[in-house]
C-alpha cells in the first residue's frame, strides 16, 4: 500500500525587485523600503554588519542590534511600510546588499 502525503505548502521569497547598497559605517543610517514591500533579502558584502528592521525610522547599535556576518545572506518578511538601519560591527566599515522581493 502507498501512502500519500500531503502537499507541501512553500511560500515564494518572489521576484528582485529594487536593488540597494546600505553604507554601514560608525553611526547608524536608516533606509525607507519601497511601500509594499514585505520581503527582503540581505547580504553583508565586505565587513560584519549589525541591522534593525521596523514600520518607521529605525536606529541601530554595533552592540545589541540583529548581527549578519560577512558572507552571509537572510532573506525574511518585513511589516508594512518599513524602514531597514545599518551599522558596522567593528571597527571596518561596511556595504549591505538589499534586494527587495515583490
Amino acid at each position: 500500500m502507498t501512502i500519500k502525503k500531503a502537499p507541501v505548502t512553500t511560500e515564494p521569497l518572489g521576484f528582485p525587485g529594487t536593488a540597494r547598497q546600505l553604507a554601514a559605517g560608525a553611526a547608524s543610517a536608516n533606509t525607507a523600503l519601497t511601500p509594499g514591500v514585505f520581503r527582503i533579502s540581505i547580504r553583508a558584502s565586505t565587513a560584519d554588519i549589525r541591522f534593525e528592521v521596523g514600520s518607521g525610522s529605525q536606529t541601530a547599535s554595533a552592540t545589541t542590534s540583529h548581527f549578519i556576518a560577512t558572507n552571509e545572506r537572510l532573506d525574511f518578511r518585513v511589516p508594512s511600510n518599513a524602514n531597514i538601519a545599518v551599522i558596522r560591527d567593528g571597527s571596518d566599515n561596511g556595504t549591505l546588499e538589499l534586494t527587495e522581493l515583490l
